[in-house]
């Protein structure tokens, strides 16, 4: 007889991390009448540049690794299940381009370890530069080194991402305070052996 998956209830952050990714989902949401702000900026048409286009080069090396190209899929998501295939489609994208990848905070897989596999991409991307992910505010709240370690290692980043969130800070769900996040996270990077 075929095992049923028995699906847990979202914790609280799993469901904010949810409402993350259906509001990018969401157009509606996500544009306005005044657009994206990307019609602020006009490009001059150059018909006859004089250049190879196979001349250029955008290649580079950041913290060891080498990128095709200086361009980070930023930290997006990351928690429950529809996470799990976001990350490693973009994570299958960074390393099929040669670019760098920074999973979303990994907070939720601190507080629930069985949300840990929604950010593992190392074996869909096993040579990009990845970032593990933390939020700095809290190293406030009790989050230590060997916090940021274990966000490191549980993906096999090569780099910590320490994230501020200053939109948050007016949000009725915000941690109100960032006192302190400057020293602790040069002591997190200090004590650290990682980026």
């Amino acid at each position: 007889m075929p095992r049923r998956r028995v699906i847990k209830a979202l914790t609280k952050t799993q469901k904010r991390k949810k409402e993350h990714l259906e509001i990018c989902l969401d157009t509606e949401s996500v544009t306005s009448a005044s657009g994206t702000g990307l019609n602020r900026y006009r490009f001059v048409h150059n018909a006859l540049p004089e250049l190879d286009i196979d001349e250029i080069d955008l290649s580079t090396t950041f913290l060891g690794k080498r990128l095709q190209a200086p361009i980070l899929i930023s930290s997006m998501t990351g928690g429950f299940d529809l996470a799990r295939k976001v990350n490693r489609n973009l994570a299958a994208a960074a390393q099929s381009l040669g670019l760098a990848m920074g999973v979303g905070s990994q907070r939720v897989a601190v507080e629930e370890p069985s949300a840990a596999g929604s950010f593992e991409v190392r074996d869909v991307a096993p040579d990009i530069l990845l970032f593990a992910n933390l939020g700095a505010v809290q190293l406030n709240y009790g989050y230590t080194v060997e916090h940021c370690r274990r966000a490191v290692s549980m993906i096999g980043a090569d780099a910590l991402i320490l994230h501020l969130n200053v939109r948050k800070r007016f949000s009725p769900r915000a941690i109100a305070t960032s006192k302190g996040w400057v020293r602790k996270s040069r002591r997190c990077a200090v004590s650290s052996k990682f980026p």
